[in-house]
């Protein structure tokens, strides 16, 4: 089994050119200083990813935040770092990572961990010198851990930060920016031990319990894994969508509900089939089309055509904003696209643990807190790990955002033929859901 992904860093996996990777160095640079809080660079859903600073052995590394996977790697050689004279590999769905283990200095978000254990990546145009990876999921689901037969120092960087900084509570929280969507009013960022202030309401939303996999054979696939309400999608025609469970080796649940894991990572969620059929096939021009540059299958549509959903978990309703839904891209020829973004799983990203990944684009709707609980290695904690989620999309403005930016600021989304594609109302009128309003942290950078 593996950790789960698709990494910018793995250029040619995802078909990035050398003007993307142009693109991703210039917006990188602009996460600047760290800070206990600290801005997050985002590239397009395509060939993209959100990244941060972090110092290693006195080195500037932009890497990627995963909470899909729960190891650091680095490409090129870090000075001051030790051998330790293992090696460790990490398969993900598309595309790997593998190198020698060493330790050094980890200096992130204002914390500095000594002597933290990472795998060191040969650089090249699959890996440019200065990138990397940091795994922000459960330490059981470390390949550096298990390399160095589950030593302490082989613990993931938050494992270490939450046990040496023991008045820091257990929570990571990430709140990942649109991009291209010129209308959004908040910078992606990242805390440790902190929410936003602005977004502290973010505590009195309901706590998600995560999903525990039973010690074994698929412990080291436990990841950040929820389970979604029954009738916990609901499609564009305001019905909910009809759904079954495959996720036969995930903890018990009702078979009406979805296994979803959070992966800020991978850049499309990736939903059973019947699924993205519910949400897309509908849509103006929507037609089901195999392209390599995707991996496998994807919904093309056009891009005037706005689809609307919702997912409820834990009984509260998150609206997907339909610059999500539909996004822009190129197909395998070079030409301009736009596709349903919640594709049907490609084959590496099936699994029996789970049957969704809420991917960046589900993501990019909320802002997120992950509290660790007793995942944390050696801690006395036994509180279980749980998720919570505040939206962050407003359905209204959302639709006049897609107008302005799809349909040049003409409103022709009710003569669409998709039912549920007519903006607010309807579908969106039953599941509105206030949300906080605020200017970016006063420690995060603008992008």
């Amino acid at each position: 089994m593996f950790p789960l992904r698709l990494s910018i860093v793995l250029a040619t996996l995802l078909r990035a050119t050398q003007e993307s990777l142009a693109t991703y160095t210039d917006l990188s640079r602009r996460s600047g200083h760290l800070f206990a809080r600290s801005s997050i660079s985002g590239l397009d859903s395509i060939n993209g990813s959100y990244n941060i600073n972090i110092t290693l052995g006195g080195n500037q590394y932009s890497v990627i935040i995963d909470t899909g996977s729960s190891d650091l790697w680095v490409a090129g050689v870090v000075p001051q770092a030790k051998d330790t004279g293992a090696d460790a590999s990490i398969q993900y769905a598309i595309g790997s990572a593998a190198g020698p283990v060493k330790t050094a200095q980890l200096e992130i978000l204002g914390f500095t961990v000594p002597d933290q254990a990472f795998i060191e990546v040969p650089s090249g145009v699959d890996a440019p010198d200065g990138t990397g990876l940091i795994g922000l999921g459960p330490n059981i689901g470390s390949h550096v851990h298990d390399a160095l037969d589950d030593l302490p120092a082989s613990d993931t960087p938050l494992d270490r930060i939450f046990r040496q900084n023991l008045t820091t509570p257990n929570y990571l929280t990430v709140l990942l920016n649109r991009p291209n969507d010129t209308a959004e009013k908040y910078t992606g960022a990242m805390t440790i031990g902190e929410v936003l202030p602005q977004y502290s309401n973010i505590t009195n939303q309901p706590k998600v319990p995560v999903s525990s996999l039973q010690s074994g054979l698929f412990a080291q696939d436990q990841h950040w894994s929820i389970v979604l309400d029954s009738n916990g999608i609901i499609g564009p025609d305001g019905k909910a969508v009809k759904v079954t469970s495959n996720a036969t080796d995930a903890p018990t649940h009702d078979v009406n509900q979805l296994v979803a894991i959070l992966d800020t990572g991978f850049t499309l969620p990736q939903v059973p089939s019947e699924v993205a059929r519910a949400l897309y096939s509908g849509a103006k021009g929507a037609k089901l089309t195999n392209l390599q540059s995707f991996s496998g299958d994807i919904w093309v549509i056009d891009c005037d055509a706005e689809v609307n959903a919702t997912f409820v978990i834990g009984g509260q309703s998150y609206p997907i904003h339909p610059l999500d839904l539909n996004q822009q891209g190129t197909d395998d020829d070079g030409n301009n696209i736009c596709f349903g973004a919640f594709q049907p799983r490609i084959a590496g990203a099936e699994d029996p643990t789970y049957d969704v990944i809420l991917g960046m684009a589900w993501l990019t709707n909320v802002y997120l807190l992950i509290d660790y609980g007793d995942f944390v290695d050696g801690t006395t904690k036994t509180d279980d790990p749980y998720v919570q989620f505040l939206p962050m999309t407003d359905p209204a403005a959302a639709h006049a955002d897609f107008v302005a930016t799809r349909l040049s600021g003409k409103d022709t989304t009710s003569s669409q033929r998709n039912s549920g594609s007519g903006g607010p109302k309807g579908l969106f009128e039953k599941h509105k859901i206030p949300i906080l309003a605020g200017a970016a942290a006063a420690g995060a950078l603008l992008l």
